[in-house]
């Protein structure tokens, strides 16, 4: 398999950040706070197939928080290296099992939101994970049939456009 092109890699960091941060901002009131859900967060999964993607989650988050009521050193900064952490540990773990990965990753996400907000709004850390944790697992871990199905479906196009074939995991 031929390497992707550094143009290539750029472009698609740069639009899966920005689609990341439109779906945050375009659905805002349910993105933010302590029974939040991010729709977005269903495309985490992407990282398992595309590394390089890991970067988009880090820029996304930073991104879309600076939009959040809470926006400040915990949303800017802890949060987007939550996402360095728990995707990374997603694609690692997903290379051998996508459904343990996309866990991992929604385990992570769902325990530093927790633990930001129970700083940031001063209520338990353990009252705010059961809802988080679930939230980030019904997205991340439910989105990854629809991500699978997404890479499949874009994959001719892609490999037109890379002149090589890509290999979507199973």
């Amino acid at each position: 398999m031929l390497r992707k092109r550094p143009s290539i890699v750029l472009a698609e960091i740069g639009l899966v950040a920005a689609l990341y941060t439109a779906i945050t901002w375009a659905l805002s009131p349910i993105s933010y706070g302590p029974l939040q859900l991010r729709v977005s967060e269903i495309l985490k999964s992407l990282v398992i197939w595309e590394p390089h993607l890991i970067a988009a989650f880090v820029l996304g988050n930073f991104l879309s928080n600076l939009l959040s009521p809470f926006a400040g050193p915990l949303e800017l900064l802890f949060m987007p290296l939550a996402n360095l952490v728990g995707a990374t540990l997603c694609y690692f773990v997903g290379r051998r099992s996508p459904w343990v990965g996309a866990a991992l990753y929604a385990i992570i996400i769902g325990a530093a939101v927790s633990f930001m907000l129970s700083i940031l709004i001063k209520v338990p850390f353990t009252s705010l994970l059961p809802a988080l944790l679930a939230g980030e697992l019904i997205l991340i871990v439910g989105g990854l049939p629809i991500i699978r199905t997404l890479l499949r479906a874009i994959e001719p196009f892609r490999r037109r456009l890379m002149g090589s074939r890509t290999a979507i995991g199973a």
